[in-house]
């Protein structure tokens, strides 16, 4: 019987894995197996020796251990070297073979002809051999059978039923475990074949009695998967390992296993396939971290976002930063995101070697350290690609705050930035001027050559103005041909009057119509906070007004509304008072 547990499938008799041994229950079944068993490694040393191989030998089982093999087969002279060289070549497949007759010498000197079957054990690098009697003849009752060995300690192992089946006489014997799997009373149920088969699943039933047909022709030892209907409805999976005892007249003598409950194992792996099937198919990016930030996985789609295989971002896990920062995040800082909480959601920018950067909305979790077992994974990371939603945040913003043919900023964002620097200058007791310029001659130009014309005007004038402008200054589009520009800092109408001039000079473009020129000037008006106004409405508004005072003096000079009022600047530092 295959014996599933914590989903590890450990072999018995003859198939068994060697560490099996270093197991209690398992050391306790094969000590009292009623043949001789040994486990013999590459160099003909004897590893293991249960009862019945030290009672053949006159020893105990821990001096039998170590000895040669040779000195208890001295009469074969290296005849089995062949086979023997073949199982311990056996990889991939447990080879196992009679190897016919051997004799047999004790301590004493005694001899006895022995039957010898070998089973590789090609993991372990050795050899078990089984040694009975030819042609011994076991009563049929389970007694003398590793069977009733099972039957009597299976009570101590939760979960795991066991049954022998006797040929002859048809009766089939269960262990308590095997009742309480199949929820019968042990009282009052006769374990018959066709009982049996009752209580397999209606839909199970042909397919099992044909396995085990198949199966007890040609295999000594095998495995059937079926459902079982309770008598209470409740159905349940199991695992039934099967083994199968012949005379060696090769007649079936009986049959025994095990039996253990799968339902749950079934429902858990299939939870894990499901919970699989959705992290691999789902369209957010998620990795598992250890607590190094090392990551330990990556599914399908955070290879797809970064543009990487998974093994490669194992390898190389792409870098993080603080959206909008160009500064890349160390683990440490990573670590640092879930040092006062076992969750944390941000937007951080992905940038992986020769890809786009990413922007992301990540959200992490730290694991419970009984919820990550022995697997090293200490937080799950979830990455969702908004990089679309920032474009479109982009373009929104654009929109809102910029002009569509110039670039400049528009009225929204200057009123916006107007009203800030106009705070922090009441704060730290500075100033703010802000100028309007006004095309003077466009209106021709945009008449007799054309809108196109006129919007490449107005695109030239842009640029001009930025370029004649301060690295903090904020140049806006307020309209059609009129322009205002954000000033601040600026400490007095002395100091400014250079960069006012400048702007003014800066908007001079021609073109020429059937050879006439057509020019395009600046009319300016300036007005500074706190002298002027202390509101950004009525600070605009005196702008306003000095701008159409220069356009109505030609735009040969700047005018500026103060603490003076509303005057024009002739000839550098001369003002002019306007009532």
């Amino acid at each position: 019987m295959l014996i599933f547990l914590s989903g590890l499938f450990l072999l018995l008799v003859p198939g068994m894995v060697f560490f099996a041994l270093h197991q209690s229950r398992f050391r306790r079944w094969m000590h009292g197996y009623p043949e001789a068993i040994l486990v013999v490694d590459q160099s003909g040393a004897i590893r293991y020796a249960n009862i019945r191989a030290a009672q053949l030998a006159g020893l105990a089982p821990h001096a039998l251990c170590g000895t040669p093999i040779r000195r208890w087969l001295p009469g074969d002279k290296g005849n089995y070297e062949p086979v023997w060289r073949t199982l311990f070549a056996a990889s991939g497949t447990r080879a196992s073979g009679n190897l016919g007759l051997h004799e047999w010498r004790d301590e004493q000197g005694g001899a006895a002809t022995l039957q010898m079957h070998a089973t590789a054990m090609p993991k372990d690098k050795a050899v078990m051999l089984v040694l009975r009697v030819p042609h011994e003849q076991h009563p049929d009752q389970p007694g003398l059978y590793l069977a009733d060995k099972l039957l009597k300690t299976a009570e101590s192992d939760a979960g795991i039923g066991s049954w022998v089946l006797h040929v002859k006489s048809g009766q089939l014997d269960w262990s308590h475990a095997v009742h309480r799997l199949f929820g019968t009373d042990p009282d009052t149920f006769s374990p018959t074949e066709q009982a049996y088969f009752q209580c397999v699943h209606p839909d199970d039933r042909e397919r099992v009695r044909a396995e085990l047909d198949y199966h007890t022709r040609f295999s000594p030892t095998f495995d059937v998967e079926y459902r079982i209907t309770r008598p209470d409805g409740q159905v349940r999976d199991l695992l039934e390992r099967n083994h199968v005892h012949r005379t060696d007249a090769g007649q079936i003598d009986h049959l025994w296993g095990t039996v253990i409950d799968m339902t749950e194992h079934k429902r858990l792996k299939h939870q894990l396939q499901l919970s699989q099937l959705a992290v691999e198919h789902c369209s957010e990016g998620i990795a598992i971290a250890d607590s190094e930030m090392n990551w330990l996985y990556v599914n399908p789609a955070l290879s797809r976002m970064c543009e990487s295989g998974g093994a490669d971002l194992l390898k190389a896990m792409p870098s993080f930063q603080l959206y909008d920062e160009d500064r890349t995040l160390g683990k440490n800082e990573l670590r640092a995101l879930l040092a006062e909480a076992s969750e944390w959601q941000g937007e951080l920018n992905l940038v992986s070697a020769g890809c786009r950067p990413v922007s992301a909305l990540v959200s992490v979790t730290r694991l419970r350290p009984d919820a990550s077992g022995e697997t090293g994974a200490d937080s799950v990371w979830v990455l969702t690609d908004i990089s679309g939603i920032k474009e479109t945040e982009r373009k929104l913003r654009t929109m809102a705050y910029f002009d569509g043919l110039t670039g400049l900023a528009n009225r929204a964002r200057f009123s916006d930035q107007l009203r800030w620097h106009i705070q922090e200058a009441a704060a730290h007791s500075r100033q703010v001027a802000i100028a309007f310029v006004d095309l003077n001659g466009f209106k021709q130009v945009n008449d007799l050559l054309g809108h196109e014309v006129g919007d490449q005007v107005l695109c030239e004038v842009a640029q001009q103005l930025r370029g004649a402008s301060r690295a903090g200054d904020l140049v806006a589009r307020w309209g059609g041909d009129e322009f205002a520009i954000l000033l601040p800092d600026i400490t007095g109408t002395s100091v400014s009057l250079p960069l006012l001039e400048r702007l003014r000079h800066a908007v001079s473009i021609s073109r020429q119509q059937n050879g006439r020129r057509l020019d395009i000037t600046a009319s300016v008006g300036v007005a500074v906070y706190p002298s002027a106004a202390t509101s950004p409405e009525l600070l605009m508004q005196y702008a306003d007004k000095a701008m159409y005072a220069a356009k109505n003096d030609g735009g040969r000079t700047l005018w500026l509304h103060d603490t003076e009022g509303l005057r024009a600047l002739r000839n550098g530092n001369e003002l002019t008072s306007h009532a």
